[in-house]
C-alpha cells in the first residue's frame, strides 16, 4: 500500500504527496522516522526508535538494530554522522533493498 510522504504535501493536482509501496522513499521516510522517535514513544511497537537524538555512535547501532527488526526489506550499507554548518546533527544513510 503506498503511504502518505512526510511532511504532508500535496501534489499538481491537489491529491496527497505519496510513495510507493517498496520504493526506496518509502524505506528512506520509515528511517527517518525512526531515527526521530524515541523508543516507547509508539504503544503498539515500544521498540520502534533510535534511543539517542543526538546520533552518537550507540544512536548508529540503535537505528541498525531498529532497521533489522522492523524493516527487513532493506539492509543498511553505510550510517554517517557529520555536523551542520548551524550547529546540528545531520544523519546520512545508505541502503539497498533486498530482494
Amino acid at each position: 500500500m503506498d503511504s502518505i510522504a512526510f511532511p504532508i504535501r500535496f501534489t499538481s493536482d491537489r491529491d496527497l504527496k505519496k510513495h510507493a509501496d517498496g520504493s526506496a522513499e518509502q524505506y528512506a521516510q520509515i528511517l527517518a522516522i525512526a531515527a526521530q522517535t524515541l523508543p516507547g514513544e509508539m504503544p503498539i511497537t515500544p521498540n520502534f526508535g533510535s534511543a539517542d537524538p543526538t546520533f552518537s555512535d550507540e544512536a548508529k547501532k540503535n537505528l541498525m538494530f531498529t532497521a533489522a527488526a522492523f524493516v527487513p526489506e532493506i539492509r543498511l550499507v553505510d550510517v554517517q554522522i557529520s555536523d551542520t554548518e548551524d550547529g546540528r546533527a545531520q544523519l546520512d544513510v545508505s541502503f539497498e533493498l533486498r530482494n
